[in-house]
């Protein structure tokens, strides 16, 4: 199959014109038309039919059109990668984090790459664990950092490091140092994410491993939405200190070891699995992995009373 046609094929569905697909390529009409036609010979079908406002795909075009794009994507890259593999980093690179470390990652990432590698142009984007597997799987993000707390075949995973989690409450609750059992915690009002939340099933799991049936009075789906909540004094959460200590500081919010040594939140680098990173993508990982070994040796999650 000649990739000049496939490629010409795939402008012509994308702008449903086969004006507009000529004019977007450079390319006269006829010429266009043409390796269209021997793409629909190679094949043995129509892969586009006349309409009254252009062209559309036949059955057998959307079947080929699936595979098509996909296939040019990957050749692009490939020639991206082959094309830069020596030079300096640079290009687009999106990096997907989870929001109780994006406050912390965010500003050490952007400063390095800054400085380090001003040629890349960095995107960052905020979202639950679920959400951010799902968007490196369909190649919306090049990196992540997730929770994981399950196998992930499709993803190339890099452990980090290991976070501890506390009970985290409103501020006219006092801090202590004492840690709390899993017994005392059940008797506490809780705000936590659905059950499909990688941090909810690690406390489910734990809770029902020890046969202690928490009070979980709402359900929410938003980190940011979670610490208002505690903070207007409405319930409290699990989470890590080092997206509450801006508050635990000003005293807003209150903190409190908890026993269960299970809870803990892993920090692990993922990528779609099977091809190699692109330089830009590889050196922005390796930036990340410099940021997590940095917070590792200096323990800024922990409370300073800890």
């Amino acid at each position: 199959m000649d990739i000049k046609a496939l490629r010409y094929f795939v402008a012509t569905a994308r702008t449903g014109s086969v004006t507009q697909a000529a004019a977007r390529l450079n390319v006269a009409q006829p010429a266009l038309s043409r390796q269209i036609a021997k793409l629909e010979r190679q094949l043995g079908t129509r892969l586009l039919q006349r309409t009254a406002r252009g062209v559309a795909l036949t059955e057998a075009g959307e079947r080929l059109m699936a595979r098509a794009e996909p296939i040019l994507e990957s050749l692009e890259r490939a020639r991206t990668e082959v094309e830069a593999w020596d030079s300096e980093p640079s290009g687009p690179v999106s990096v997907a984090l989870m929001p109780a470390v994006g406050s912390l990652v965010a500003p050490d990432l952007v400063r390095q790459l800054r400085q380090r590698h001003p040629k890349i142009a960095l995107k960052v984007t905020e979202g639950l664990s679920a959400f951010i597997g799902e968007g490196v799987l369909q190649g919306d993000f090049d990196l992540a950092l997730v929770h994981a707390d399950q196998e992930m075949p499709a993803l190339a995973a890099v452990p980090l490091l290991d976070e501890p989690m506390f009970l985290i409450g409103p501020g006219t609750v006092a801090s202590s140092a004492r840690p709390m059992t899993l017994d005392e915690l059940a008797g506490y009002p809780l705000l936590l994410p659905s059950p499909s939340n990688p941090l909810r099933r690690m406390i489910d799991k734990l809770a029902a491993e020890h046969g202690i049936a928490l009070d979980i009075r709402e359900t929410i789906d938003s980190t940011s939405a979670i610490k208002g909540l505690v903070l207007a004094g409405l319930g409290f959460t699990v989470q890590c200190y080092s997206y509450v200590h801006e508050e635990v500081r000003r005293g807003d919010l209150s903190i409190r070891n908890l026993e269960a040594g299970a809870l803990k939140r892993n920090w692990t680098l993922v990528h779609r699995n099977g091809s190699p990173l692109r330089p830009a993508v590889a050196a922005v990982g390796a930036v990340m992995e410099g940021i997590a070994a940095s917070l590792a040796e200096t323990h800024r999650w922990h409370p300073p009373a800890t």
